[in-house]
């Protein structure tokens, strides 16, 4: 949910975006859309997956979504392989075999001349030709959580992330070599909330593990090599470029910012950010200063675009934007400085990742009568920007 957090006196917040973001970036609907089996499963039944191209990992904003351990949106090419229509034992008049560790399960899967699924290959089959973001389609449908057998994903693969966890081949695979391995589970239990369903979901546990809820199913065929990029942790702060026309057409496209789309103005660099320090006491506290729009990466996996700008001839704004990839951007917050013609300056140290600071007149008090408008732009867990005035 996003935040808008009002300054007292001549500004303030911009008008509350709606809490339902737009279509496969944002929540996760309940609605009945899901798709029934072609057939009914029979014991033992292997579907093909063919070789192509598919979306991997989640869209910054979703619901669920944690981005230390889902990558962004990107393509990835896998080969084709074959996987159990069904969790193991593959068969519709059996129960599925829980509570085993990985170990047990690679056994299992090899006792039958098969393996246990790589993560990208179990994402792909719960994703289906159209990368769908839940086994029953771009929503989820709760009577999915019911019954395995209820619902096929687009390549008529049965179960995927609906009433359990399923072990993978893959892991997790820490930035340092001091930090363990954990195993890779995809899927959720039904009872787990729909944002927990989405095939992009993934967790690490302990290789271990046996859980009344955690099963398997097996694939044949080679095993594809391409592995999930785990998200790194990135340079704080760098200083990128927008074009004001660019910066209008994304205003316009969200309700919360749409009256600032016209007449935008950047403000110079360096002088502006010179001026609002100038209008201070003159001490920077250690921090940069500038007024150039920034990609913001608190915690590995999050970007955000956060700039400053005006609008007209006095009103100054601040907004920050999750970077969805390439070209394309989703508000996150938003903060509009009524009759206030700047400049708005950001105030930011590399080594301070959870907030930064924006300012008219830096380090000036309010009592001493000078235009001052400072506030922080914050990071909040797991994938949340908010921006706020004392």
């Amino acid at each position: 949910m996003l935040t808008f957090v009002a300054c007292q006196g001549r500004s303030a917040p911009a008008p509350a975006a709606s809490d339902t973001p737009s279509a496969g970036l944002g929540s996760a609907p309940i609605t009945s859309a899901a798709r029934p089996p072609i057939n009914a499963p029979i014991a033992g039944e292997l579907v093909d997956v063919p070789g192509g191209s598919f979306h991997a990992g989640s869209v910054p904003a979703e619901p669920g979504r944690l981005p230390e351990l889902e990558p962004r949106t990107h393509a990835v090419e896998l080969g084709p392989f074959r996987i159990d229509r069904l969790p193991y034992p593959n068969d519709p008049g059996k129960a599925f075999v829980t509570g085993v560790s990985r170990e047990e399960a690679k056994r299992l899967c090899a006792a039958r001349q098969a393996r246990l699924c790589t993560e990208l290959e179990w994402e792909r089959a719960c994703k289906g030709p159209n990368s769908d973001r839940f086994a029953s389609g771009p929503d989820w449908d709760p009577s999915c959580a019911s019954s395995a057998s209820a619902c096929a994903s687009g390549f008529d693969v049965l179960g995927m992330g609906t009433t359990m966890r399923e072990w993978v081949q893959s892991d997790v695979i820490p930035p340092d070599a001091k930090t363990p391995r954990r195993a890779v589970v995809r899927g959720a239990p039904g009872s787990d909330p729909p944002s927990a369903h989405r095939c992009a979901r993934r967790a690490g546990v302990d290789a271990g593990l046996m859980a009344p809820d955690l099963g398997f199913r097996c694939c044949q065929g080679a095993p594809n090599a391409a592995i999930v990029q785990e998200p790194k942790l990135e340079t704080t702060f760098e200083k990128t470029r927008l074009s004001a026309e660019r910066l209008e057409r994304l205003l316009a496209e969200d309700p919360a910012t749409r009256r600032l789309a016209k007449g935008v103005v950047f403000f110079r660099e360096p002088d502006a950010a010179n001026t609002v320090i100038a209008r201070g006491p003159g001490d920077t506290k250690g921090f940069s200063f500038t007024v150039a729009p920034l990609l913001y990466r608190p915690i590995a996996g999050t970007e955000y675009l956060v700039l400053a700008a005006r609008s007209g001839e006095k009103t100054s704004f601040v907004v920050a934007y999750y970077v969805l990839g390439g070209d394309a951007y989703k508000l996150a917050a938003s903060f509009i400085l009524e009759d206030e013609p700047g400049p708005v300056a950001f105030a930011y140290d590399n080594y301070i990742r959870p907030r930064f600071h924006f300012s008219t007149c830096w380090g000036c008090p309010e009592s001493a009568g000078t235009s001052s408008e400072t506030g922080k732009i914050l990071f909040r867990e797991p994938d949340e920007v908010v921006i706020v005035q004392p």
